[in-house]
């Protein structure tokens, strides 16, 4: 039965392979890059370290190889990024006339054609959102294993970002890492919550 649950070891393992034969590392060889291949009857086992990070076709080219990686990749960033998303719709207090957006298939073209490995999540203010209480907030969650960073401001008249919501938050607090991306938002809604919260009292004591 297929796991709904990320496999963080595979994932450590499968972007260190992919990464140790891209880029910089482009001329590096399977060994250097720690990448190892066991011959089973008509495919490749492939593995970086001990973790089996692929099966390859007996011929295969080395951007196959990297493609194969990220196809696989692709399916665990997925997992992770759901549990995220479920994490955030159940626990964010998302301000009124503010939207959730997790910006999934965008993220996964991104991860597919250059490798990235980041999930792109905000909060944003609708059109018809009191000025006094517009906010932004600008998540980037990481598929390399469970860590984020995290930005919030307030909007000012025109649309930017004005006062820094999270400036009395620590930098364990801004760029969070946990176990698992269950923990990790847990960890962003508990920092956020806080954040928003006060943004929204500041400005009913604007008003009164």
């Amino acid at each position: 039965m297929i796991s709904a649950r990320p496999n963080l070891a595979y994932l450590k393992a499968a972007w260190a392979a992919h990464a140790g034969i891209s880029a910089e590392n482009c001329r590096q060889t399977y060994e250097e890059a720690g990448i190892s291949f066991e011959r089973v009857n008509h495919s490749w086992i492939v593995r970086k370290d001990d973790t089996q990070v692929s099966t390859m076709p007996l011929r295969y080219t080395r951007q196959e190889l990297r493609l194969g990686f990220l196809g696989r990749i692709e399916m665990e960033a997925r997992k992770a990024a759901a549990e995220i998303e479920g994490v955030l719709l159940r626990d964010l207090d998302v301000p009124e006339d503010h939207v959730l957006i997790v910006e999934l298939e965008e993220s996964m073209r991104h991860l597919r054609r250059k490798g990235s490995r980041a999930l792109a999540i905000f909060i944003a203010p609708t059109a018809s959102a009191d000025l006094s209480s517009r906010a932004c907030v600008q998540l980037q969650v990481f598929l390399d294993a469970p860590r984020a960073c995290l930005f919030a401001h307030r909007l000012d008249a025109e649309g930017y970002a004005g006062t820094d919501l999270l400036a009395g938050c620590s930098k364990r607090e801004r760029h969070p890492r946990a176990t698992t991306y269950v923990e990790l938002g847990q960890h962003i809604v508990a920092t956020l919550n806080t954040a928003l919260e006060q943004c929204l009292g500041e400005a009913r004591e604007h008003m009164q």
